[in-house]
């Protein structure tokens, strides 16, 4: 219609021009103006009738409900690999508010498992940020109240396995001093539970070991005193419940990687790394089965009233470094090295690495807020930004932990978990001397050397960092406190 109005326009106009030039040019008296002036009209209003129609308002369709199965079918296609996008991407605050868009619009769909996973990751990046940690908390709620069908399923509601019964006095060793010695003056009984398998003698088991009592607790489970009822050895019990850490997605992988990651470490001979005996799993329980350790953490000697003398902390730190370059050498990471993971027995002056493979469980998850892979403050910039882990990274953690145990003090510290990130990639460390004139300045330049940011500006192996301990540690005055 437009286009009609248009042509009588361009009629009009001509028929007007012609009028004009006949009376101007030869005195004629025309009546083309007539015509034209009509033509050029109806143009106009051709033109404008069909303008008007054009903006006329429309019928508006039926809202559409607010979950579209179509789009909810496109987001799950592209779910997994706009979420491997975004997990493989630097740290930022860009990729932090796009992985809590991504986790409300799975949300809002009921896509409760998927949008627990992005949660999940969100909250090991920053758990502060906006809601995350409830939301998160909220889904795996929801999760743990849904009825299960298998008549004994895994003891997805139980977080942690319960404190166990107090033995009897006369099968409670004697009190030494250690941190395994204290637990036990506190144990609580332990509640009908049908999770464990108890023996017909009432006594709490995992497989073939009893369990007499907890000695220790961590954020990936309890560690209770055991022994093995085959050969009557007594052993430490790592009980890490895979069935309440990990959604169902997870299990699978979680349970494979468990296994297989604490194979790998059952295979490393040393004198300062805890030697694993057995693992298994039982009701959704998984368990690992170690020589059981006397002493403490060295964490107890990370804070400024309470530290080792300068020559002890570097002696055992070179030991640490010595074990570590002996486990790359097998092609086996720690990936959560810190004092927490460093046990010393002072009076028997013995040294123990702890949790081989425990770390790199993590990786596929964890159910509870703000649990990252491996501890942050001792993490290397590769680590944190998800890059490849190599046995570098692990020295990086120890050179965190021997600033800690020299000065009481964390190298890097901040309000939140992206500021820490940020620290740890970008600032650098505060000089050890500030805090310690009295040391010699080896020991600066051992610490600067280890957390340097680019791996390969650290020390080769492990090695090679124990050799420059040493060397440090001979520089030191005995006695020095």
């Amino acid at each position: 219609m437009r286009k009609f109005g248009l042509i009588a326009a361009i009629v009009g106009f001509g028929m007007l021009g012609a009028d004009l030039v006949l009376r101007l040019l030869i005195n004629f008296n025309s009546w083309l103006w007539l015509p034209g002036f009509l033509a050029l009209a109806g143009g106009a209003g051709l033109i404008l009738w069909s303008r008007w129609t054009a903006h006329a308002p429309v019928v508006p369709a039926p809202k559409a409900m607010p979950v579209n199965v179509s789009d909810t079918a496109r987001l799950l296609d592209n779910f997994e690999q706009r979420f491997a996008e975004l997990k493989g991407r630097k740290p930022s605050v860009t990729v932090i508010t796009e992985l809590y868009a991504l986790g409300t619009q799975l949300e809002q769909r009921g896509r409760a498992v998927q949008a627990t996973a992005v949660y999940r990751h969100l909250a090991r990046l920053d758990n502060t940020f906006k809601d995350v940690s409830t939301r998160l908390a909220r889904l795996m709620d929801a999760e743990r109240a849904k009825p299960k069908s298998a008549p004994l399923p895994r003891p997805a509601a139980i977080p942690v396995p319960p404190p166990l019964r107090t033995p009897s006095s006369a099968s409670t060793p004697a009190a030494t001093g250690s941190p395994a010695a204290a637990a036990d003056a506190t144990v609580s009984p332990l509640p009908p539970v049908d999770n464990y398998n108890v023996a017909p003698d009432g006594t709490d088991r995992l497989g073939r070991y009893q369990l007499e009592r907890e000695i220790g607790r961590g954020a990936m489970g309890i560690v209770y005193l055991g022994r093995d009822t085959a050969i009557n050895r007594q052993v430490a019990i790592k009980a890490i419940p895979l069935a309440s850490e990990f959604s169902d997605v997870e299990l699978e992988e979680a349970r494979s990687r468990f296994f297989r990651e604490a194979e790998t470490a059952g295979r490393l001979n040393h004198p300062n790394i805890v030697t694993i005996y057995d693992v298994g799993e039982e009701r959704g329980l998984a368990y690992i089965a170690m020589e059981y350790l006397k002493g403490r953490h060295l964490s107890d000697y990370a804070t400024s009233n309470n530290l080792l003398e300068p020559r002890k902390v570097l002696e055992v730190i070179g030991r640490t470094a010595e074990a570590l370059g002996f486990a790359h050498k097998q092609q086996v990471v720690h990936r959560d090295i810190k004092p927490a993971n460093l046990m010393y027995d002072a009076g028997a002056d013995v040294l123990k690495i702890t949790d081989f493979g425990i770390a790199r469980l993590t990786g596929a998850g964890s159910t509870r807020t703000g649990i990252v892979l491996g501890t942050p403050s001792f993490m290397s910039p590769e680590q944190l930004e998800g890059r490849t882990v190599t046995g570098h990274s692990d020295l990086f953690s120890l050179g965190v932990s021997l600033f800690q145990l020299l000065t009481g003090q964390l190298p890097f510290t901040a309000d939140s978990m992206t500021g820490l990130m940020q620290q740890i990639a970008e600032a650098p460390h505060p000089p050890l001397r500030a805090y310690r004139p009295d040391l010699p300045a080896c020991v600066e330049s051992v610490i600067d050397r280890a957390l340097a940011k680019d791996p390969d500006a650290r020390y080769d192996s492990g090695a090679q960092m124990a050799a420059a301990l040493d060397d440090c540690r001979s520089r030191i005055p005995s006695g020095l406190p």
